[in-house]
């Protein structure tokens, strides 16, 4: 029989056709690069080929083909490249004995629109259904993932160390030398040695540290004074130790962030606050200095932009910012977010993701990879604070606006006097120390308005949130039905926030015509 013959039999064949519908259904639910495949065979019942059946919506191969659209591809037919390799007998012993295997760092060479490209995947292959299961990873993609945190770990000032009781060992993330000003050729420092570098006020708050680490069963927070070269850095530091099933103490993890100069910025708000009178004046002051509000609306590429911030009537500090700033001539971004809480820890997480956002931004990571390397500077400074966010990149020559949830109450996109919500649902920040977001586009018209807000605006107790959208979008319908003058301005102006106890940021763009637009 040839193959095409074969390949009809199996395309008609019940079995496998009920058998695409129930793996294709697993696949659609679960986060994982995977393809399930059925064997080709020629008219003496060897395998001669693969022809993928079903696809998670995650999988992408080498040539960018991902989800569905990789069904129907034949493994050697289009990677002639593995055949004879260790990962296709790999596959044809698990079609023979059943038995599942795994090929570790495999490496594939292949030409890419001409050129030649190396990639290394670790699968994984499982016999299912008459049929084979493959799911891979790929370790290029965690290369560049591990560079991106290299990244966020430079723009926080922060890093990273681990000692080892039992075998002396340590170990240290590149950033954690450069904050320590020492040379990696010396290697981590012992904890022994940091007696002779800390400051001699901070011996107590060490001393302190280490008996708090000794009885907690958590992660715990100090500050200290190391000297680095001639002068004093104040470094924050998050420690926890593991313990063997014994409860002694086996290792200690550690990350270290460099806050100097939020510190001598600290100093100076105490400063200012001696010479203020009333502390309600000190926290509008504060407020003002980590997230200033402009007073009128600001124009960049492609939109005005109006701003708002409502602080709390009982804790006018809070965790609730935004965002909007030019990338650059064609690209701008818009962000708000939420972090949990009131007063100066709040505060401070805020300022932390609003600096970190705008340099992610300025470094070109898109929204989803934004969220994903804020979610790991949360889970790594403050494990205990959690945050939404929205990240959003608008550009004016195509109009297009890409963004992405973790959390967040959804933006909402008003067209004439219609309100309709931008839904793109993601997992909140600081939950879990790996994620994975996604992005989702939508293209704007002159006129449009898009207002981004925090849940302060919507939420009263007892009251559901999409309750309080409902209405916030039929008073948002109303004005711009019989507001007269600037829609920016009248929308802006009549929203007011429902839950007082609550700060509230509001975000409000709209879309102007561009003379670099294209259709």
């Amino acid at each position: 029989m040839s193959d095409a013959v074969m390949t009809d039999a199996v395309m008609t064949d019940p079995a496998i056709a009920d058998a695409v519908t129930d793996v294709q259904a697993m696949l659609d639910v679960i986060s994982v690069q995977a393809v399930w495949c059925v064997p080709i065979r020629n008219g003496l019942g060897d395998i001669t080929d693969f022809e993928v059946r079903a696809a998670s919506p995650d999988a992408i191969d080498v040539h960018g083909r991902s989800g569905k659209e990789l069904i129907g591809v034949r493994t050697l037919a289009m990677y002639p490249s593995v055949l004879d390799t260790p990962l296709w007998q790999s596959y044809l012993r698990v079609m023979r004995t059943g038995e599942p295997e795994e090929v570790i760092r495999y490496e594939h060479m292949e030409a890419v629109r001409g050129i030649p490209h190396r990639s290394i995947y670790t699968v994984k292959a499982s016999r299912l259904r008459d049929g084979l299961l493959q799911v891979w990873t790929r370790h290029d993609d965690e290369e560049r993932l591990a560079a991106r945190q290299a990244h966020t770990e430079r723009l926080g000032s922060l890093g990273w160390g681990r000692w080892d009781f039992v075998t002396g060992e340590a170990e240290w993330s590149p950033q954690l030398y450069l904050i320590h000003g020492r040379d990696p050729a010396d290697g981590p420092l012992e904890l022994e040695g940091y007696r002779a570098i800390t400051h001699p006020d901070d011996y107590s708050v060490v001393e302190n540290a280490v008996a708090e680490l000794t009885t907690a069963d958590g992660p715990y927070e100090f500050e200290f004074r190391i000297r680095v070269g001639g002068a004093y850095r104040y470094i924050r530091a998050t420690a926890e130790l593991s313990r063997d099933a014994t409860g002694r103490p086996i290792e200690m993890h550690g990350v270290l962030q460099d806050v100097t100069d939020w510190r001598r910025t600290a100093d100076q708000l105490m400063t200012v606050r001696q010479r203020l009178e009333e502390e309600s004046q000190l926290t509008s002051h504060l407020q003002h200095i980590i997230m200033p509000v402009q007073d009128e609306p600001v124009v960049l590429p492609g939109m005005r932009v109006a701003a708002r911030y409502d602080p709390a009537e009982t804790a006018p500090l809070g965790g609730d910012w935004y965002q909007a700033i030019a990338l650059n001539d064609d690209e701008v971004l818009l962000a708000i977010g939420d972090v949990a809480g009131h007063g100066v820890a709040a505060a401070s997480a805020m300022a932390k993701l609003r600096h970190a956002i705008t340099g992610l931004a300025f470094a070109h990571h898109d929204p989803a990879e934004t969220l994903v390397a804020l979610n790991r500077l949360l889970r790594r400074m403050r494990p205990d604070v959690l945050a939404t966010a929205i990240v959003a990149r608008y550009q004016p020559r195509s109009r297009t606006l890409t963004w992405t949830h973790a959390g967040h109450p959804p933006m909402l996109l008003v067209r004439g006097d219609k309100v309709r919500r931008l839904l793109h649902p993601g997992v909140l920040l600081g939950v879990f120390d790996e994620v994975a977001y996604t992005t989702a586009s939508v293209r704007l018209e002159p006129g449009d308005l898009l207002l981004m807000f925090t849940d302060g605006l919507i939420e009263l107790p007892g009251r559901d949130l999409f309750d309080g959208l409902d209405i916030l979008s039929s008073t948002i319908e109303e004005t711009m039905r019989t507001a007269p003058g600037d829609p920016l301005t009248a929308v802006t102006d009549v929203l007011t926030p429902s839950n007082t106890s609550d700060d509230t940021c509001i975000l409000v763009a709209r879309i102007t015509p561009n003379n670099l637009e294209v259709s």
